[in-house]
């Protein structure tokens, strides 16, 4: 997924340097990129994943196809991954948060297997989805003619354009939802996460650049809120709607969007109390721990004792550390999330606590 395409890019760039490059190529770039994105956003995203809306089977199946043909990986697993990705957003359990960094959101996830997600704990209703298991089992297929169609109309030009660059391109786009979505750009609505409009991702990634919009409103099947908002996707699922082809079509009507504006309004300053309370209660956690490592044990303890109770002192400081940096970076966090933090800290401080106490006392 990233290694190939990346070097059939730098093929095309040596062909296109040395003119070796014909209208057809270009003409299949394009074509299957706007193919099999459209498979991904329409079919992988809002129908598969969120249930934005319904189709009969064949389309279903057709658009599941598609999406498999863009190189992403199997139709139920990125569903299961963009699952996980919703409920834990920008928290530690998300698969792809840009607080570990802009490159970890992008693309070195997928380079940790261990945050990968399980289907049968995000996703089990789609392994009772007949379609979508039809197309999962046979995604080695649909992937292999991604790359044998181009050949077959392009020859092997055709391949490096259609295949590699157009996969290079598309990944890139989709990882950038990820990465640049949630890093740069505008938020309409206030959400638990770090989610952003991007207009350039917006139209190159055929609407999923709105991405906060999406974040407040995930069921919706129309990512583009406002008229200037282009979304592709969207329009052919108007167009799917309009033909019959598409029904239980979710949509966001103006006063539901408003509410939710006033709803977050009234919710963010209490929000702000609640991270301030956490912050001053790591903080006092922290120094008092830190007091405790700098103390000595009267009457004298063995050494291996000692040890074990500044490794846990430690251990503890080190992980109001990691609380602390994280309520930093993450400028939108959960409220649960917050009271996780702070049930944790206190908990911290009174496991130390109880094994330094069950010594004599500390001077």
């Amino acid at each position: 997924m990233v290694v190939l395409p990346l070097l059939g890019t730098f093929i095309a760039i040596y062909l296109l340097w040395n003119r070796y490059v014909f209208a057809r190529d270009i003409g299949l770039l394009f074509t299957f990129y706007l193919l099999t994105g459209l498979g991904v956003t329409i079919g992988y995203h809002r129908m598969l994943t969120h249930q934005g809306f319904e189709a009969p089977a064949f389309l279903r199946a057709l658009l599941l196809l598609i999406g498999c043909m863009a190189f992403e990986g199997a139709p139920i697993f990125w569903a299961a991954t963009h699952i996980k990705h919703h409920a834990h957003s920008d928290e530690e359990d998300d698969p792809h948060s840009p607080l570990h960094g802009f490159w970890h959101a992008h693309i070195g996830w997928l380079f940790h297997p261990e945050r990968f997600p399980d289907p049968k704990v995000y996703a089990p209703h789609l392994l009772a989805d007949p379609v979508a298991v039809f197309v999962d089992r046979f995604a080695p297929l649909w992937i292999g003619l991604s790359l044998l169609l181009p050949f077959l109309l392009g020859g092997w030009t055709g391949l490096v354009w259609g295949g590699g660059v157009r996969i290079f391109l598309l990944t890139h786009m989709t990882w950038s939802v990820n990465s640049v979505c949630h890093c740069f750009g505008k938020r309409p609505f206030e959400t638990t996460d770090e989610s952003r409009n991007h207009w350039v991702v917006g139209l190159l990634g055929f609407g999923e650049g709105w991405h906060n919009n999406h974040h407040a409103f995930p069921r919706n099947a129309f990512h583009g809120l406002r008229w200037w908002q282009f979304d592709l996707s969207g329009l052919i699922i108007r167009m799917f709607e309009a033909l019959g082809l598409a029904w239980n079509v979710q949509h966001v009507s103006r006063e539901i969007r408003e509410a939710h504006r006033a709803r977050a309004e009234s919710l963010r300053e209490g929000f702000q109390a609640l991270r301030a309370d956490l912050c001053a209660r790591i903080s006092v956690a922290k120094a008092e721990l830190s007091r405790m490592i700098a103390q000595r044990l009267e009457p004298p303890v063995s050494e291996q004792e000692l040890l074990a109770i500044t490794e846990s002192c430690e251990q503890a400081v080190k992980r109001l550390e990691e609380m602390q940096e994280h309520v930093a970076q993450a400028t939108h966090l959960k409220k649960q999330k917050l009271l996780q933090y702070r049930q944790e800290s206190a908990e911290l401080l009174s496991q130390v606590k109880a094994r330094t106490t069950r010594k004599p006392v500390l001077v």
